[in-house]
Order: C-alpha cells, then sequence, then structure tokens
C-alpha cells in the first residue's frame, strides 16, 4: 500500500520546530557548559597538585643531600672520636696516677711532721 499522497489543490504544511526540540537543544548547550567548567576546574587542581608535587620533590631532594653530607661529616669524625676516647683514656690514667701521687706525698709529709716533733720535743706518747 501506497502513502496516499494529498491532491495537489490542498496546501502543503511545513513542519515547525517545536518547542520541545528547542528546549533539547538549549539543555544539550547547558550541559556542555557544565562539562567544560567542570573539566576547566579539573584542569586547574591538577595544576596545582602538580606544582605542590613539585616542590615536594625538590624538598625531598635538598633533604636528601643534606643528609648525605651529614653522613659524610660523620664518617669522616669517626677516626677523630677514636682518637679523643684514646686520649681520654690516657688522661683518666694519668688522673689515677696524679690521685695516687697526691696522697702518697700527703701521708709523707705527716710522717715527716711526726719525726721532727718526735726528734725535737720528744714526745712522751711517741716511742
Amino acid at each position: 500500500m501506497r502513502n496516499p499522497q494529498p491532491p495537489p489543490s490542498a496546501p502543503r504544511q511545513r513542519k515547525r520546530p517545536t518547542a520541545s526540540h528547542s528546549t533539547q537543544e538549549h539543555s544539550a548547550t547547558q550541559q556542555a557548559q557544565i562539562i567544560t567548567t567542570s573539566l576547566l576546574r579539573t584542569k586547574s587542581m591538577l595544576h596545582q597538585e602538580l606544582e605542590r608535587v613539585t616542590s615536594l620533590s625538590t624538598e625531598i631532594q635538598n633533604d636528601g643531600a643534606l643528609l648525605a653530607s651529614a653522613k659524610e661529616e660523620h664518617a669522616g669524625m669517626g677516626g677523630t672520636m677514636r682518637g679523643a676516647r684514646g686520649v681520654l683514656k690516657r688522661l683518666g690514667r694519668q688522673d689515677v696516677r696524679d690521685a695516687l701521687i697526691l696522697r702518697g706525698a700527703v701521708i709523707f709529709y705527716w710522717v715527716v711532721v711526726a719525726y721532727v716533733l718526735w726528734s725535737r720535743i720528744k714526745l712522751p706518747f711517741l716511742p
């Protein structure tokens, strides 16, 4: 079956765009704007995050260099620390020796004082 054609004497009616077609175009435009805005916001956030990560990376590298130099300095002080430890041990031994000599000298002094008193005064309690 064929579609019946209107008679040629009848005027043809044109299809006019309906309001729903215009509304669909308008909502599509709004959605595109919303998506564009969202993408721009995401791009901005990614850019900020990239800058933050870059600065953190720089800080980590600087801290790593500082730690490496401190490690080298600490390793270089190993010999100095061993030498200082040896000197401190030697000074400790010398201190003990000096204390013994001082005590001996004090004892010798009092023995000499007692002898002088005994020989000059002839104290009765001393034999």
